[in-house]
């Protein structure tokens, strides 16, 4: 089993003792690959505050002799700096080298030029490392940080000899390393563009395992690097996969020898399960983790067994990890579903129902426990509530239901991005109003990916509209009659997806079109409309709700530290691609010098912004998040609720920015019109009394939006609706 330690701070208890009973603690040098970059600063000064006390920075001039002056930096004793290399340009694996050459401690590590490490990170390390004297690597967890200091992931496993082949297990900054690997003969293959750190720790490994301390001392700033393996304009995708092919084609005997032990390590445990002797199971998967910690088909086997003995709660959280690690197995969900279908949580279930189905091995299993978990929760007695001003205790009675039929319901459930979602609550609001229904918005399924009441609220407080569907009031309008037919009873079960034919939501089971006749009156008590589409009905909505006052602060102080007087764009790039770039060009001498906001569903835009508009002050609004091309509004795009309810606000944040804007520029999508979004952006930085109202604002003052405003529309480039 690869060691995991639990770290104390460096004592002097534990210090080797020379003659004299002077205590000694070994050298510890710190190697930073360098082109001179300001960063590089920030980097030493952190090493400076090690409370480490024995520490040598080696500086590699990776220049070619150009480096700057070493800045000035306070060193306390013990501690100290030199500069090595200079003679001749270096490429990464040589500036590497060149350091590891220049090395006089016991043990060693790197530090990039643009990151840094806590206080006492090497304190940390250098105790795990008494632990285990035969170690020669030892590591720690790491921040990912973005651009403006904030922490997006942590980021380190237990060592695990199969999966380290499939990728990085920790940064490698994160990792003092022993002397002793430079004796053995490790040094970094020069061969390589990038992922030579990886191929490194390849090599160390032949000679041992590594030893994983559960702390967290190392801050990575990926925006920062040049590698191109980092995120926005830091993300080379050739010179990646380059440099990927060769890391596997190097290493495809080790991998290759570790996957199959893995496997047949596995695959007893499998048929010791089916063969009915859970124990022996249970031993050869908890044999499978000491050899290779968090496997994920050794978590899913526990993960199978707990559900088997009963024990749901360890076996949800063992199928979970597993799935955090490998999200594409099928197998994995359909263990998930059948978990949480036993622990009564049926909706979550069938989400996972629904992710298994689409491998075509597990459609029949996954259609059938769909099918079970739709009887069972429907069958599902009901408690004691209050809906809509009614009583119920189980089931409604005949009585309770004829005294309902005079209120009528409409359920509306809108789908797509928040310009689409809002344009189909204001067509059935219409519809209400007309025929005298009550409505009642449920947009979990929305891009708003949350309940409406989350972030608005009406302005008239008597309007027969409810933000947001209860449990109670599913339970009730399930009992009622109901338009489509289809779905009748099934309102908590059915599933819509989109039909290429119908162009639109329709009932997963029957192919019926989730939606009903707009000029008609119906008598059925419920009417459902669970569609997609945009268009300018979201403008009129707009003047009907307010922003919540779950999120109104975090809006205001959002929009405050932007200022008044700035220029906006708004790209959008992820499922609707914007040639923005030419865009970008189009603005350029129009915000030279300005206070520009920029705002885009795909980090890499505004990424590419910083490094555009070099003579504009770039704004930001909210954070992206790297999506891989997923869009925000887009469910699986984000790991859980908190994710998707921070994404929806940000979303709102930008809107209110972009309408703001003293000048607003967008692009056109590549499809063939501008982006539902853009236009909503638009129509408030036309109406900026608008956002007074949604923000609550007083409006016989001054707007403090801001001041007036003109929009620029670059023609040239296509355009299409969210």
């Amino acid at each position: 089993m690869s060691p995991i330690f639990s770290p104390t701070h460096f004592s002097q208890e534990t210090l080797a003792v020379h003659p004299g009973n002077q205590p000694t603690l070994p050298l510890v040098s710190v190697i930073v690959r360098s082109m001179g970059r300001p960063e590089l600063h920030v980097a030493l000064e952190s090493i400076a505050r090690q409370d480490y006390p024995n520490v040598e920075v080696i500086v590699v001039d990776a220049t070619g002799g150009n480096h700057p002056t070493l800045p000035v930096i306070a060193w306390q004793s013990g501690h100290s700096i030199r500069i090595v290399g200079g003679h001749r340009r270096l490429l990464r694996p040589q500036a590497a080298n060149e350091g590891l050459q220049a090395v006089h401690g016991e043990w060693f590590c790197f530090l990039d030029d643009d990151d840094t490490y806590d206080f006492d990170f090497l304190s940390a390390m250098l105790s795990a490392s008494r632990e285990y004297p035969e170690a020669l690597l030892v590591y720690g967890r790491a921040r990912m940080l973005d651009e403006h200091g904030n922490v997006k992931k942590l980021f380190g496993s237990p060592f695990n000899r199969a999966m380290m082949y499939y990728g990085p297990l920790f940064y490698w900054q994160a990792a003092i390393i022993r002397r002793k690997v430079i004796v053995l003969g490790c040094c970094f293959d020069e061969t390589f563009e990038i992922c030579e750190d990886r191929d490194f720790l390849h090599q160390i490994a032949e000679h041992c395992d590594f030893v994983f301390v559960p702390v967290v001392g190392f801050n990575y700033r990926p925006d920062l690097g040049t590698s191109g393996t980092g995120p926005g304009a830091n993300r080379d995708r050739p010179r990646i996969l380059r440099s990927e092919n060769q890391l596997r084609a190097k290493w495809a005997n080790a991998s290759s020898y570790h996957t199959r032990r893995l496997t047949e390590m596995c695959m007893g445990a499998v048929r010791a399960f089916h063969d009915g002797n859970f124990t022996l199971s249970r031993a050869l998967f908890d044999k499978t983790l000491d050899t290779y910690p968090d496997d994920p088909s050794a978590l899913h086997g526990l993960a199978r067994l707990g559900l088997h003995d009963g024990q749901l709660a360890t076996a949800e959280k063992l199928a979970r990890r597993a799935i955090e690690i490998n999200p594409s197995a099928a197998e994995f969900c359909m263990t998930m579903a059948l978990i949480l279908e036993a622990s009564h949580k049926y909706e979550e279930a069938l989400e996972f129902v629904w992710r298994a189905r689409i491998n075509p091995t597990f459609q029949a299993g996954a259609d059938e426990l769909a099918q079970r978990i739709s009887v069972i929760s429907r069958a599902k007695p009901l408690v004691q509530s209050s809906v809509i001003g009614v009583s119920l205790m189980n089931a409604p009675s005949q009585e309770l239901r004829d005294s309902q039929e005079i209120e009528k319901f409409l359920l509306c459930r809108p789908h797509g991005g928040l310009n689409d979602t809002l344009c189909q609550i204001e067509q059935c609001w219409r519809y209400a109003e007309k025929f005298g229904r009550t409505l009642i918005i449920d947009t979990l399924n929305s891009g708003l990916l949350a309940e409406f009441s989350e972030f608005f609220s009406p302005r008239n407080s008597l309007t027969k509209v409810h933000f947001s569907l209860s449990e109670e009031q599913l339970c009730f309008l399930n009992t009622l009659t109901c338009f489509p037919h289809s779905v009748q009873g099934k309102l908590r079960t059915y599933f819509a997806v989109y039909s290429i034919d119908s162009k639109n939501c329709v009932d997963r089971e029957t192919t019926a079109i989730l939606t009903f006749n707009f000029d008609k009156n119906y008598d059925e008590l419920v009417l459902i409309h669970e569609q997609s589409g945009g268009g300018d009905l979201s403008f009129d909505l707009l003047n009907r709700i307010s922003i919540s006052e779950n999120i109104r602060p975090i809006v205001l102080d959002r929009i405050q530290h932007l200022g008044h007087d700035y220029f906006a764009v708004h790209v959008r790039n992820t499922d609707y691609q914007t040639q923005y770039k030419d865009l970008f060009l189009d603005i350029y001498s129009s915000v030279t010098n300005k206070s520009l906001l920029v705002c885009s569903d795909d980090a890499e835009v505004i990424s590419h912004a910083r490094s555009f508009f070099t003579l504009s002050k770039i704004l930001i609004s909210s954070q992206t998040p790297q999506t891989g091309n997923k869009p925000l509004h887009y469910s699986a795009t984000h790991s859980d609720d908190e994710q998707r309810k921070k994404a929806t606000i940000n979303s709102i944040i930008d809107l209110i920015a972009l309408g703001r804007s003293t000048k607003l520029y967008f692009a056109n999508v590549t499809a063939g019109h501008s982006s539902g979004f853009s236009k909503l952006a638009m129509h408030l930085c036309q109406n900026k009394y608008v956002i007074d109202a949604l923000l609550k604002l007083d409006t016989s003052t001054p707007s403090s939006t801001s001041p007036k405003q003109s929009l620029q529309f670059s023609s040239k480039h296509s355009i299409r609706w969210c």
